[in-house]
């Protein structure tokens, strides 16, 4: 029988299983604006064109067929996700959170736009118009916010050049670089970087693997779980091969766009799909 996979979003999964839908995890305090300093915005006419290259489509798949205890494992995965867009968010750069929280308690007559167009491009850059801001003047860094804004593609490779031995930690995808107190660029690990938010995520895929009793899916998720906390991926990617059941989840730091700089950084992401048993 031919099984066809659903994909369906996490909000409107959310919906489908009576849970409401969790936004990214709680910003920082708003960033302060000098005083008499006036925040570019970009016109309405040109915020108005940039929304309607967006169509909102209404999901509505039929989930009857999944059961309580499936419900309840989406559910958590949501959360899950949810979490991984908000460090998404932190990748692009780590002045989104009090940016965004800026822009909600501002007085701004186009608040609710920009608060939209910033959630659709995640951060203050038109993704569908070579990255110009919308709000703000600043450019978006082309390696996001895994390396120093300061840095160049030229000091990189130099102090590759110069320390060899940094080159794994350097180049992993699993690292973002920084400098330390003395300006010296250096590799942080995932692990202890985004530590902040990979621990509730992690208690939330281990939370389902324990609510479900498909053991392909229960393997992966306690698996996938302790990867988040040592980014180390290759037996949970396996795992995640052999998902044979009704829920299949991809969790965790995957691509690489995001990093325009150099291309070694993975980004963090979710997605989960739903096998729909009848077709």
């Amino acid at each position: 029988m031919r099984h066809a996979l659903l994909a369906v979003s996490v909000l409107a999964l959310a919906a489908a299983c009576g849970r409401d839908h969790a936004a990214a995890p709680a910003p920082a305090a708003p960033a302060e604006t000098a005083p008499g300093e006036a925040t570019y915005v970009a016109p309405r006419e040109k915020l108005d064109a940039m929304r309607a290259q967006f169509a909102v489509i209404e999901m509505k798949p039929d989930l009857s067929f999944l059961t309580e205890e499936e419900k309840d494992v989406i559910n958590l995965l949501n959360e899950a996700g949810d979490i991984m867009s908000g460090i998404y968010l932190r990748q692009i750069s780590e002045e989104n959170i009090p940016l965004r929280a800026a822009i909600a308690a501002s007085d701004q007559p186009d608040r609710e736009l920009l608060l939209d167009l910033f959630d659709l491009h995640f951060g203050p850059w038109d993704s569908l118009d070579h990255d110009k801001p919308f709000y703000g003047t600043k450019e978006k860094p082309p390696g996001a916010a895994f390396y120093p804004a300061d840095m160049t593609k030229e000091e990189f490779e130099a102090h590759i050049a110069a320390h060899p031995e940094d080159k794994a930690a350097f180049t992993s995808l699993y690292t973002v670089i920084r400098r330390d107190a003395g300006g010296r660029l250096i590799a942080v690990p995932y692990r202890e970087h985004y530590r902040e938010w990979l621990e509730p995520a992690a208690d939330l895929l281990r939370r389902a693997s324990e609510r479900t009793t498909n053991a392909s899916l229960k393997k992966f998720l306690a698996m996938r779980a302790d990867a988040l906390l040592s980014d180390d991926y290759f037996e949970s990617e396996l795992a995640w091969m052999d998902l044979d059941g009704t829920i299949e989840v991809a969790i965790g730091p995957y691509e690489v766009y995001t990093d325009g700089l150099f291309g070694y950084k993975a980004a963090y992401e979710a997605f989960i799909t739903v096998k729909d048993p009848e077709e």
